[in-house]
C-alpha cells in the first residue's frame, strides 16, 4: 500500500470536508487516517491516504495543492516515500490538568522526550472553570514508552515535574 500524509487549513465553512475528500476519493485513495478540527474559525486538515498504485498517490501529491486552493485550503504534501512504522514499546494515556500558565505544553513534551517518549497524539483545550471562571487547562496525550525505557522511571518523572507545576496527571496503559 503506497502512502501519503496531507495537511490542510482554511477559513472554516461548511462543505470543506466534503470537498476535499471528495477530491481524494475521485482520484482513487483511501483515507486511512485523519484529524481535522475548527481552531477558532480555522479549519485544520491532517488525512493519511492510502491507495494500491504508486501512480495514484503521485498523482495525489502532484494535484492536492491545487484542488485544496481551489476551495479556500493552503495544503501541503509531505513526501510520497515509505511512511516508517511507529516506534516499539507500551502505550499509554496521560492526561495533564493545571491553571493555565505559559510554557506548559513545551514542559511537559521536553520531559517526555527526556524520557526517549515518543508522542503519538496530543490535544490540549482551555476551558473557564466551573466555579471560579479561572482559565483550566487540559493535556490528553497518547504516548509510547520504548522498550528499553521503565514505565515507573516516567510516571515518577511526571509526578515530581507536575508537583512543581502545581498540577494534576494522570497515566494509565492503553490496551491495543
Amino acid at each position: 500500500m503506497a502512502q501519503l500524509v496531507i495537511t490542510a487549513v482554511g477559513a472554516d465553512r461548511p462543505g470543506l470536508v466534503n470537498a476535499f475528500t471528495g477530491y481524494l476519493h475521485d482520484a482513487g485513495a483511501n483515507i486511512a487516517d485523519s484529524r481535522m478540527i475548527n481552531l477558532s474559525g480555522q479549519f485544520a486538515i491532517l488525512i493519511l491516504v492510502e491507495a494500491e498504485d504508486q501512480t495514484v498517490i503521485s498523482r495525489i501529491a502532484s494535484g492536492a495543492v491545487e484542488a485544496g486552493s481551489d476551495i479556500g485550503l493552503e495544503v501541503s504534501v509531505a513526501g510520497d516515500k515509505k511512511i516508517d512504522s511507529r516506534v516499539q514499546g507500551q502505550p499509554y494515556r496521560v492526561k495533564v490538568f493545571a491553571m493555565d500558565q505559559p510554557g506548559i505544553v513545551h514542559r511537559v513534551t521536553h520531559l517526555l522526550h527526556q524520557n526517549k517518549v515518543n508522542i503519538e497524539e496530543l490535544q490540549t483545550s482551555l476551558n473557564a472553570g466551573s466555579y471560579s471562571g479561572t482559565p483550566l487547562f487540559s493535556m490528553d496525550m497518547l504516548i509510547t514508552i520504548p522498550r528499553d525505557v521503565p514505565v515507573k522511571q516516567v510516571r515518577e518523572s511526571l509526578e515530581v515535574f507536575c508537583d512543581e507545576l502545581n498540577c494534576d496527571v494522570d497515566m494509565d496503559a492503553v490496551v491495543r
